[in-house]
């Protein structure tokens, strides 16, 4: 079973092993940010680990990254929106976390170099 927690950055700590714990004990669920009712971010752990879907979105709603993590590490493609909505960048990693290429573009949709 997956639990959702709407945590403040005090109910929660890091253990000696860098695992996300919640009352003592590595946490395996969904963790959301928010801000009022608006969803800010949303990470999916087992047990103290990121695992899953990771999103954020700006303050007012619109989407601002989105990727998936396996076993804390970036896997398949990453991406990330300018707050107008148009597409800033694409991180592609391997299936070890290692990133292979990254595209990026300007708040018009133009691509940027180097």
């Amino acid at each position: 079973m997956t639990r959702r927690l709407d945590l403040s950055i005090d109910e929660v700590d890091t253990g000696d092993d860098l695992r996300l714990e919640y009352q003592g004990e590595p946490f395996t669920g969904e963790v959301a940010e928010t801000i009022g009712d608006v969803l800010l971010s949303q990470v999916f752990y087992v047990n103290g680990i990121p695992h899953g879907p990771d999103r954020e979105w700006w303050a007012d709603g619109v989407l601002k990254s989105e990727g998936e993590v396996r076993h804390g590490l970036p896997y398949g493609t990453f991406r990330q929106w300018h707050h107008n909505g148009q597409l800033a960048a694409e991180k592609h990693f391997d299936d070890y976390g290692r990133l292979l290429t990254i595209d990026r573009w300007d708040e018009n949709g133009n691509p940027l170099v180097g």
